[in-house]
């Protein structure tokens, strides 16, 4: 058994733990003219409009095929028709929103938004890689940041979710780039059960190996535990070291 926690979110000082949040209305006035560009043309490309999953299974569960089948092998999913319609199910209470490529009408990507009361959560976002030149990512978060626009501005904020060291991606810098994202800092933590506790002491001191041979999937997960107890003990360093200072 594992349980991952956070405490101090959103502190001043910087952390090797974050969440990703959109804490204030977009203005893309405020953009670089390059990346303003990038933005225009995601609307320009793409038609989007929140839609009902249940009536869009087939075209949704295409996209999730197409977008996971760029994923390295090592977190893959091998995704089953059956079951992923059944989860769509659960969807009832999300916003779900679809991207449609304006010359041909098809669905090119979706997200999922639910509000959680205080924050808005911004969990999936899918695309496929066909239609990312036309930016389709772009049109997605642009239309979503607009119509969440009140949301924002009454003090709700979007979370785009904490760091991923399991996913090698770069959605979440894309959207500090592009869509005013930031990083709220906070302090990570974990709990283990005694016997995954043993096993991942023991095996500590050899992660640099295991590193090396991160292509398997369960050597991969592992190595996520390693990441993460090298930055809570970085971050215990680090809090020694201030207290001493004092």
């Amino acid at each position: 058994m594992l349980i991952r926690y956070t405490t101090d979110y959103d502190q001043c000082k910087t952390q090797n733990w974050w969440y990703v949040v959109k804490d204030d209305p977009y203005d893309i006035s405020k953009l670089k003219a390059k990346h303003r560009w990038v933005v225009k043309q995601g609307e320009k490309n793409f038609e989007v409009k929140r839609i009902d999953p249940k009536c869009f299974c087939e075209d949704i569960f295409r996209v999730a095929v197409a977008a996971f089948s760029a994923y390295p092998a090592k977190y893959r999913p091998n995704l089953q028709k059956e079951q992923f319609y059944k989860d769509i199910e659960a969807w009832n209470d999300c916003m779900v929103y679809g991207a449609y490529f304006r010359e041909t009408g098809t669905l090119a990507g979706y997200c999922i938004l639910k509000d959680e009361g205080s924050y808005i959560s911004f969990p999936v976002q899918k695309t496929d890689p066909e239609y990312e030149k036309y930016q389709v990512n772009a049109a997605l978060v642009y239309y979503v940041l607009r119509k969440l626009e009140p949301a924002l501005a009454q003090g709700k904020y979007i979370c785009d979710g904490e760091r991923n060291i399991l996913h090698e991606t770069s959605f979440s810098e894309y959207l500090i780039k592009y869509f005013g994202f930031r990083k709220a800092f906070c302090t990570l933590h974990l709990i283990l059960s005694p016997k995954i506790k043993f096993i991942v002491g023991s095996l500590f001191p050899l992660r640099k190996m295991f590193y090396k041979l991160d292509g398997n999937k369960y050597i991969h997960l592992m190595n996520g535990i390693f990441h993460m107890k090298e930055i809570i003990q970085r971050q215990n360093r680090e809090k020694t070291r201030g207290t001493q200072s004092l």
